[in-house]
């Protein structure tokens, strides 16, 4: 799974705007983005009327809408996914930038600014702060616009830490992993993968199983 870092801060420090300068930096420097952005209250994109919705109040569970140029997928939950059910999802990118999710244990850089009060999150939870005023605190501190700053410190201290990683999921839960089965998985997994026809370089790897009858 790709390293996520969420972007936090309190509302109106500018989260949104730090993903919009974020993003096409990595772009620029050859990594593939996914962004995620957490929503507190319901909200619909299957509109009333349409071919979605239909399906829907039929009874369907999920809606997967595919066209040449964009998917997108529909799907009932029984609860709010956390970042960690979230990533079954993001497997095919090589940094995914989250807004919000602050309660969560990922790498996390807070939006600070100047009258919005004190800092949403410890500092020892912080990879770093994007603030307009300088902080009296001992972590990497970038001002807004210095946003390729920012983007080396998370290439450097996130994505270049990243080694070999095996996530397993089952029924939709994810499953924890001891370093031993882990290593089963990801090894033997990988020289069958290799020997197949039209394997070249792999990077990633998704598997899928659905026992017979279940």
């Amino acid at each position: 799974m790709p390293p996520i870092v969420c972007i936090v801060g309190a509302s109106k420090s500018g989260k949104t705007t730090l993903i919009e300068k974020l993003t096409p930096e990595f772009k620029r420097r050859g990594y593939r983005i996914a962004t995620v952005k957490h929503v507190p209250h319901q909200f619909d994109l299957d509109v009333p009327g349409k071919d979605s919705w239909r399906h829907i109040q039929a009874g369907s569970e999920c809606v997967l809408l595919s066209s040449p140029a964009k998917l997108a997928l529909i799907r009932e939950l029984d609860h709010d996914l956390n970042l960690v059910e979230l990533e079954q999802f993001l497997g095919d990118f090589d940094l995914v930038l989250a807004e919000g999710f602050k309660r969560g244990r990922k790498y996390k850089v807070e939006v600070h600014r100047r009258g919005l009060g004190e800092l949403t999150c410890p500092p020892e939870e912080l990879l770093a702060v994007v603030t307009d005023e300088p902080l009296d605190l001992d972590i990497p501190q970038f001002s807004p616009e210095d946003v390729p700053g920012l983007a080396q410190l998370i290439e450097e201290r996130v994505m270049a830490r990243e080694e070999d990683e095996v996530r397993l999921f089952v029924d939709g839960k994810p499953i924890p992993l001891i370093p031993f089965p882990r290593e089963v998985i990801l090894r033997v997994n990988l020289a069958l993968a290799s020997t197949l026809k039209g394997v070249k370089e792999l990077r990633r790897m998704n598997l899928w199983i659905k026992r017979k009858g279940k």
